[in-house]
């Protein structure tokens, strides 16, 4: 669906993306907001919306209950016939494009202001994400050296699955200043005990949203493999929140930047 990003008049908006409903919230356009999907998990408020299902698996028949004049879609919203569906109904579908760098969250900020008619907040948004990212920018340059890392994705019963290139996390890694270490694969792929020793991260990271579920960093630590790893035998574990820094959205710069501070302190 390719997005014409005119100004709207649109009083009930459906939201389909974290990232996209986080943006609407922090521009103040959270008036507008008739429904929002599953990812959408903050702010809190968000929670409290209407909720049309997972951003991937949508139901036409969910969405198009909640009377919406225009759709607001991340990317990879879906799936696709889903998609074509609603379109075909009539509404309104605006999808942004991918967004994995700093100046492609400021240019999401500002056009969804424009499809929302909050211009003005927009541009100030986008304006001190831009100061955010420029002052991550001059840690970064600064840093001695820059932590091997590999971001752990998931982790159960098989072996954990670490991001590679063309990833959310690699892009995330490198805006914060480390060296992701699975780049020899892309995408996420479940890697071996013997995999993961001889990547040698210095920092090892993974979702929050996870850490109760994999018992912490001492869970962590008993996975095949962790310990044998420089990170593993300095227990640098790192959990980080998924949807602030693996969302390319307004708080990205923020949580990148905390990442950042952490590895500076890493020895070489």
């Amino acid at each position: 669906m390719v997005a014409s990003f005119a100004s709207p008049a649109a009083s009930r908006i459906v939201s389909l993306g974290g990232d996209v409903t986080e943006t609407i919230y922090a521009i103040h356009a959270q008036g507008e907001l008739a429904a929002v999907d599953s990812t959408s998990t903050w702010p809190q408020a968000a929670k409290k919306l209407p909720d049309v299902g997972y951003v991937r698996q949508l139901s036409a028949e969910g969405v198009l209950a909640l009377r919406p004049d225009l759709i607001l879609a991340t990317h990879d919203a879906g799936p696709a016939s889903v998609m074509a569906q609603l379109h075909d109904a009539g509404v309104r579908i605006e999808t942004l494009p991918p967004s994995r760098s700093a100046a492609d969250i400021e240019s999401k900020i500002r056009t969804i202001g424009r499809l929302t008619g909050h211009e003005k907040e927009a541009d100030t948004l986008a304006s001190e994400v831009a100061r955010q990212f420029a002052s991550l920018a001059t840690a970064v340059a600064a840093m001695p050296s820059h932590p091997r890392t590999v971001f752990l994705m998931s982790t159960g019963q098989g072996s954990p699955m670490a991001a590679g290139r063309e990833t959310a996390a690699d892009r995330a890694i490198a805006l914060a200043g480390g060296l992701n270490v699975a780049t020899g694969m892309e995408g996420y792929k479940a890697v071996s005990p013997e995999a993961l020793v001889a990547m040698k991260p210095d920092v090892i990271l993974l979702m929050s949203e996870r850490e109760e579920g994999v018992g912490g960093v001492d869970g962590v630590l008993h996975l095949p493999g962790v310990a044998d790893t420089p990170a593993g035998k300095a227990k640098r574990i790192y959990f980080v929140e998924g949807q602030a820094l693996l969302g390319f959205g307004p708080r990205t710069p923020a949580a990148a930047s905390e990442l950042q501070r952490r590895w500076a302190s890493v020895a070489p």
